[in-house]
């Protein structure tokens, strides 16, 4: 049975994740009252901190899905694909260890640089030609709330795990922006 699940179910079980905690987090904010001030009075972070979980497990799912699918698609049409995109791929790279053997081990790339090359062998892989620009709203928003993931997994101090709801939308754009990058060349490829 778990030969047949693939990482499409992981992506949409995470999806799903995702939209329970968004609307978790709303019903919280919509049951709240508004101070005299226009303030919403809310106890809403413990429902945008697991936002910002089930985002980041789903763009790291996702990231990991396409640039398997990315390097397989590469291979199956015959795009030029390097041994080492393969591996990097599949989160693999190699070391020696101290024997003095070459030995596969799990690739540590950040985050940032693993949707970046994610991004890239998609765009190989769909033939599409220009590069990706980092200068839409949606990377600098991913760039933030990577940040922002990192306070929350690592927090040291009680404000890393505030949240205000301007770094609620960055995630939520981040995330919706990585998805329609990825849906713009399959869409496109369809045609």
């Amino acid at each position: 049975m778990d030969e047949e699940r693939t990482t499409q179910e992981v992506i949409e079980l995470l999806g799903q994740d995702c939209e329970r905690c968004h609307t978790e987090l709303l019903a919280c904010i919509d049951s709240s009252e508004i101070d005299a001030d226009g303030d919403v009075d809310a106890d809403y972070e413990f429902h945008a901190r697991q936002l910002v979980r089930a985002s980041f497990a789903y763009i790291e799912a996702l990231t990991f899905s396409v640039k398997v699918s990315s390097a397989w698609r590469c291979m199956e049409e015959e795009i030029d694909i390097t041994p080492q995109e393969r591996y990097f791929a599949t989160d693999m790279e190699y070391e020696i260890n101290e024997r003095g053997d070459v030995v596969e081990t799990k690739a540590k790339i950040s985050l940032a640089r693993n949707i970046r090359f994610a991004l890239a062998l998609n765009r190989k892989a769909h033939k599409v030609s220009e590069p990706f620009d980092p200068s839409v709203e949606w990377w600098s928003c991913m760039k933030e709330t990577i940040r922002i993931r990192d306070r929350l997994t690592h927090p040291r101090w009680p404000t890393d795990l505030d949240i205000s709801g301007e770094e609620i939308v960055k995630v939520l754009k981040a995330r919706r922006g990585l998805e329609e990058e990825l849906l713009c060349h399959e869409s496109s490829n369809a045609a």
